[in-house]
């Protein structure tokens, strides 16, 4: 460790502060290397600032020519660009809050400081006017690179602390991720618990059910009882097994919506629908799909997708088809919001028109006549509409719309 550090003139030895600098860091030279740790304190001070500078550069390079590592504090700006521009060196600098006038102590790696004269000046004392009369005695480019080097430090300072309170708020956003997928997962295990447990239920209520039965058309028999009696409690039994069955369905399905994940190419179904369609869109941000469903493209939201087998006929080739069915020959949209009934419209429609429906009707009430409006948009571009129009004034007027399918 070798280190030139404080002031050693001397007037017996005839040594100016700068040459007892000197003649310290020409032992340094002598004898460093790469395992050398070297500490200079205000280096090329005590001469000249321009010659100081300069014999402070050949001193910084010889030393890192050795191999040694240096740390070296200076006022000087030559410096300061020199090991901005040379291989091997680095600046840095001590952090000055230009506010309070006060050191913070902060250490910051790769950025030049000012040396504050000025504001130091006038904390101890100085009036504004004397640090204003030295301004005009000092270099203007010395003065342009101090401006900048403060301008600098202080963006440096205000990027630095934005930057470590989006850490933090990124910090807590990931935290509460985490927190959220973990009380997803657990909540998803919950409910297929629970469907597991009652599908186990059903199925012991069921045989329960069933040997009752049994054993009473048994005890029916062997008491010569008569042949209707038994018919209708076998016919019974057929009941609860049909009802049975199609919860046990509903529960499976519900089960395989629970880990679905939909990817573009899946052929799926609606959820309480009996709408299917091909992916052909998937917006994970939104939680949005696009299915091609028939001639129409519907956007529905990822939870309301459910896995569907694909139905084939045989023909020239095989197809991919579907065929709903509808309940009704009117659909009621009343009290829906334009974007909520849009779905429902559409599906009716083309539900209609696969089952060979020629004509149908869409209640959706006068009220604002948004509702209204929406339906007409719809059935001017749907390419299975041959003509609509509203009811007559006895039947609900403009409150009802006709639709009649190609």
């Amino acid at each position: 460790m070798l280190v030139d550090v404080g002031d050693y003139q001397s007037i017996e030895d005839d040594l100016s502060t700068f040459s007892s600098h000197l003649s310290n860091i020409m032992n340094i030279l002598s004898v460093a290397d790469t395992e050398t740790m070297v500490l200079l304190d205000e280096i090329g001070t005590g001469t000249d600032p321009e010659e100081g500078s300069a014999i402070a550069t050949a001193i910084l390079i010889k030393l890192h020519g050795l191999g040694a590592k240096v740390l070296a504090t200076t006022h000087h700006g030559n410096l300061k660009l020199t090991a901005n521009s040379l291989e091997g060196f680095q600046n840095a600098s001590m952090e000055f809050d230009t506010e309070k006038l006060l050191p913070t102590y902060a250490f910051n790696q790769g950025l030049p400081g000012s040396s504050y004269a000025f504001e130091v000046a006038e904390r101890i004392g100085f009036k504004k006017d004397f640090t204003d009369l030295a301004k005009q005695y000092l270099d203007t480019d010395k003065s342009k690179i101090e401006e900048l080097l403060v301008d600098l430090e202080t963006k440096a300072h205000a990027l630095q602390q934005k930057k470590d309170k989006l850490e933090i708020e990124n910090s807590r956003l990931i935290g509460l991720t985490r927190l959220y997928e973990e009380k997803n997962k657990k909540l998803e295990e919950s409910k297929r618990k629970i469907l597991e447990e009652t599908k186990l239920k059903a199925d012991g209520y069921l045989k329960d059910i069933n040997k009752t039965v049994e054993s009473t058309i048994k005890e029916i028999k062997e008491s010569n009882a008569q042949k209707e009696v038994v018919k209708e409690a076998r016919q019974k039994l057929d009941s609860l097994k049909i009802v049975h069955k199609e919860m046990e369905e509903a529960i499976e399905k519900e089960m395989d919506h629970t880990i679905y994940e939909p990817k573009v190419g899946d052929f799926v179904s609606i959820l309480n629908t009996a709408t299917s369609g091909y992916i052909i869109e998937l917006d994970p941000n939104r939680k949005k799909a696009v299915i091609s469903s028939g001639t129409i493209k519907l956007q529905v939201k990822l939870n309301n997708l459910i896995p569907s087998k694909v139905v084939k006929i045989d023909t020239n080739e095989s197809l991919h088809y579907f065929t709903p069915t509808i309940e009704s020959l009117r659909l009621d949209v009343r009290g829906r919001k334009p974007e909520e009934a849009e779905y429902e419209i559409i599906r009716f429609i083309d539900d209609s028109y696969s089952s060979n429906t020629e004509r149908v009707e869409i209640l959706h009430g006068k009220g604002t006549g948004a509702l209204k409006q929406t339906v007409q948009q719809i059935l001017k571009r749907h390419e299975n509409v041959k003509d609509y129009y509203f009811a007559q004034i006895e039947y609900g007027g403009d409150g009802i719309t006709i639709v009649e399918l190609k």
